[in-house]
């Protein structure tokens, strides 16, 4: 029988991992035709060797050269045989033998597979190997190389303008719908508003943000009072007694006007008119009101959520919606949007900062680098066990053969090396007993 099995065609390829066949890749055949030709070499070797050790015996007297070529041919078949059985013994019971302490891998596979992802998670997956090698990668000045170049900027818009058209065409209107009317307005109703109101309207009168709106109702009332004398002329006449005389109620309109008028224009002009003030005051004392338990606050909460479970209410969140959607797609999605344009240029800039400003970089990489140092230090026993999965899924043959044919072909050298090495030492050997005196 002979020692060497023909090289079993491994069954498994892109589709492996399940124990069923699948179709080799093409990285996967090459390996394997240069793991059968490394066994044909270490065979070959062997075989040679057993040609010289019958060859000196049946046609040599064994003495002088012949001594030497015997004993080292001897002796190289005796390292031969016994590495490729210490190879075998990895994979396979050599020549179908149970003998104990082999097929190590088959037998071993799921133990072999949780060491192997307890190496990987202490010694690779831990914040301080994770960090020093995404710093010394410098992932921001690459990142900023690549988005340097007008093409890869176009990807980048082009990818995330498909991720927001994918996400926008998955959200129907009914689901909108279902999502305002059942969860949306049930937790506002629930949820005390007026603090949050009082908030913001204590924070606009802080900024001073309500001053345009007031600068624009008073320069508009200027205005229409301006163009609109006739309306303080109708309530003068209106409201004055019959007897008075009508040029009294025309003297009585225009200096009320012009009052009016001129204290209008004072409040417009000055910043800090008293009537401002007032109005700061006032709302300041409106939030103090909101956030307290008051009567206020509770009408306030009344009327707000009376006014969120108005049917229309919905509705108006459609609507809304689906003029967001549009102004999303004409702005980002449409190849001429300003947007999409605007976003393509500040990634240009972004990139050139990427590129420049080493500082700016640098920090970007540390923040990087942290973070992912992080994550390993808290995931890396999670992420390392898709290894010890992976083998724990494959069958017995199936992990022998995986694992040989991605280290089979370097551990023939072993067989050869044991080959030449023990003809070595028997010439060695002989040469010392042809030595020895006597």
């Amino acid at each position: 029988m002979s020692i060497e099995k023909t090289p079993s065609v491994p069954r498994f390829g892109a589709g492996g991992g399940n124990g069923g066949p699948a179709e080799l890749t093409p990285e996967d055949q090459e390996r394997a035709r240069g793991l059968k030709t490394m066994r044909t070499l270490a065979l070959s070797l062997l075989i040679l060797a057993a040609l010289i050790f019958l060859s000196t015996h049946l046609f040599t007297d064994n003495t002088g050269v012949w001594g030497f070529v015997s004993r080292a041919s001897e002796a190289a078949m005796i390292g031969a045989i016994a590495d490729w059985f210490a190879v075998t013994a990895l994979f396979r019971h050599p020549l179908g033998l149970p003998i104990p302490h082999t097929a190590i891998i088959p037998r071993k596979k799921d133990t072999l597979g949780a060491s192997l992802s307890a190496f990987v998670a202490a010694n690779f997956l831990h914040a301080e190997a994770v960090s020093t090698k995404i710093r010394s990668a410098e992932i921001s000045h690459r990142a900023g190389k690549w988005l340097a170049k007008p093409a890869n900027r176009d990807i980048v818009v082009d990818r995330a303008a498909g991720g927001l058209e994918y996400v926008l065409a998955r959200i129907d209107d009914d689901s909108i719908k279902a999502l305002t009317r059942n969860v949306i307005i049930p937790r506002l109703v629930a949820t005390r508003k007026t603090p949050v109101l009082a908030q913001l309207l204590r924070q606009i009168v802080l900024d001073g943000a309500h001053h345009r709106l007031v600068d624009l109702i008073i320069a508009e009332a200027h205005s229409w009072l301006n163009e609109n004398p006739q309306v303080i002329d109708e309530i003068v006449h209106n409201r004055a007694p019959s007897w008075v005389p009508d040029f009294v109620n025309e003297q009585l309109a225009n200096r009320l006007q012009r009052e009016v008028l001129g204290w209008v224009a004072d409040v417009r002009d000055n910043e800090y008119h008293k009537a401002r003030q007032a109005l700061d005051a006032w709302l300041v004392d409106l939030s103090d009101d909101l956030d307290s338990d008051s009567s206020l606050s509770q009408r306030a909460e009344t009327i707000i959520d009376d006014l969120l479970s108005q049917d229309g209410v919905v509705d108006s969140v459609l609507e809304i919606w689906t003029s967001l959607k549009q102004l999303l797609r004409e702005a980002i999605i449409d190849s001429d949007g300003e947007v999409r344009a605007r976003i393509w240029q500040l990634i240009g800039e972004f990139a050139e900062r990427l590129q420049t400003d080493s500082e700016f970089s640098r920090r970007i990489d540390d923040r990087i680098a942290t973070t992912a140092g992080d994550l390993a230090e808290s995931f890396g026993p999670e992420i390392a066990s898709v290894i010890s999965d992976t083998i724990e899924r494959w069958d017995a043959k199936e992990a022998a053969e995986r694992i040989e044919l991605y280290v089979g072909r370097d551990l023939q050298y072993i067989r050869i090396n044991g080959t030449v090495i023990g003809a070595l030492v028997g010439l060695v050997i002989h040469t010392i007993i042809v030595l020895l005196p006597g």
